[in-house]
């Protein structure tokens, strides 16, 4: 249960470390459209987001 909770505060792409919008599953657009494709860094527009590498 502890896991739903989590996904649910954090973006869905893997490497993302923001939340997501409201209402969404995704931080960003380009979050989004990474869709299944396995990424080692977020390419998102957020600076505070730890997985910009």
């Amino acid at each position: 249960m502890a896991d739903e909770k989590d996904e649910k505060k954090q973006c869905k792409n893997p490497p993302c470390t923001c939340p997501p919008q409201p209402g969404g599953k995704y931080c960003s657009a380009s979050c989004e459209g990474a869709g299944q494709t396995i990424e080692l860094d977020c390419d998102c527009p957020h600076p505070e987001c730890q997985g910009n590498f």
